[in-house]
């Protein structure tokens, strides 16, 4: 005899609804959700008769409804389950029991919906104080997108409480896989992305940087969705075309230095006149650079049009640091004097990933009415660590990234 959930589900059915259901939810031979059944019932109608029903449910009766033709009956199943976890906080036996019955019916929860209204509150939850490696083993070798997708979506309970490591690297197991990214694995885990940019929002942008070529576009668009457009578009600077950046040499001085007085200029004109005063910096400051093999120009067809100094080892000036602290104590590398002539967009962009394909941590300071710069740093990724005083005892503002 039926349950009274299965009951109330069949008394709610709407013919009306079912022909857009199957056509949303992609059920046509070859599709995803290829001979699934439909009631026509909305989810905000299944939630209220799961409401009035859950307490009442037996685990055999559940067993009935998981296995049930009908996508919605299976649903609010899954929905009573979420209801008894939460209402066993106190009964850690109770809720195991509401797990090993989740895991072992993962056959019957084969749509995205079913995933994504379930895993995160029951697996990702009862994770919350685990070992997460059954995440990474869904992730990577679940029978089914449905597995796979449960091990990428459960991490939003972990995000939430701030825990970000687990979707970082599943994201990585996710591109790691041989073949193409199935379409729905790729929504989750650009979501995910999405979800943990909105906590550490500098952690997501290093890690789009970082694998910005290897990811799929849909995982791509989705984790970039809350960025802002500039930041965006920073990212999409990777197919360079003309840009070409190599070490200076000598002859390069006299254009170096007619990059640097336009940078002058256009800081003073941004409201940081002090950064930069005078002359600085000097030709003899930037012949010692271009004599330590330190300073770099940036060419678009032949042209320069920016420069740098990248450097690796300890800095003198960044022994001390007030009012916060390095991400970390090892080794690093420092850019010092990034100029350009303003006539391409992108440059500290494009300046960070090439310091980024050499050395795993990046420092880097500027003025604090530096407001320009100060901005496409935390753009990029980089985060405020503290002040620190240069080698005339002027205070500046210290950021470092690191590769993830």
């Amino acid at each position: 005899m039926s349950n009274i959930l299965t009951i109330r589900m069949m008394q709610a059915a709407d013919p009306s609804q079912v022909a857009g259901l199957s056509r949303f939810f992609k059920t046509g031979k070859g599709q995803y959700g290829e001979g699934d059944r439909f009631l026509g019932i909305k989810v905000p109608v299944t939630r209220g008769i799961v409401k009035e029903c859950w307490s009442g449910m037996s685990f055999g009766d559940l067993e009935e409804c998981i296995s049930s033709e009908y996508h919605e009956i299976r649903l609010a199943a899954l929905l009573c389950i979420v209801r008894i976890f939460k209402s066993a906080k106190k009964d850690a036996e109770l809720q195991k029991e509401c797990i090993d019955f989740y895991l072992s019916h993962t056959r019957f929860i084969n749509n995205w919906d079913l995933v994504d209204l379930s895993c995160y509150e029951l697996l990702g939850t009862w994770l919350l104080d685990k070992d997460r490696s059954l995440l990474y083993r869904l992730a990577e070798s679940g029978k089914t997108i449905w597995e796979q997708r449960i091990g990428i979506v459960s991490t939003l309970a972990l995000i939430r409480h701030g825990e970000l490591d687990e979707l970082f690297r599943i994201a990585d197991i996710m591109l790691d896989k041989d073949g193409p990214m199935h379409d729905l694995l790729q929504k989750a885990t650009g979501w995910m992305l999405r979800e943990a940019g909105k906590r550490d929002p500098g952690r997501l942008v290093g890690y789009l940087r970082k694998n910005w070529d290897r990811m799929p576009a849909t995982m791509r668009r989705y984790a970039c969705e809350k960025l802002p457009e500039d930041t965006v578009k920073s990212l999409k600077i990777d197919g360079h075309g003309s840009i070409v950046i190599r070490k200076a040499v000598r002859e390069d001085l006299p254009r170096m230095q007619e990059i640097f007085a336009l940078a002058r200029k256009f800081m003073a004109e941004s409201g940081n006149p002090r950064q930069w005063a005078g002359d600085y910096p000097s030709n003899e400051l930037l012949l010692k650079d271009i004599g330590n093999s330190d300073s770099f120009v940036v060419t678009d067809s032949g042209s320069i049009i920016a420069t740098f100094v990248l450097r690796a080892g300890e800095d003198p000036t960044y022994k001390e640091i007030r009012e916060g602290d390095w991400l970390d104590d090892g080794p690093y590398a420092t850019i010092h004097r990034i100029a350009s002539d303003g006539s391409r967009k992108g440059i500290v962009h494009l300046v960070t990933q090439f310091a980024l394909a050499q050395y795993d941590s990046i420092r880097i300071d500027t003025h604090r009415d530096n407001s320009v710069m100060r901005n496409a740093l935390l753009r990029e990724g980089y985060r405020y660590c503290g002040i620190i005083r240069c080698w005339n005892g002027s205070e500046r503002l210290a950021y470092q990234l690191i590769a993830r």
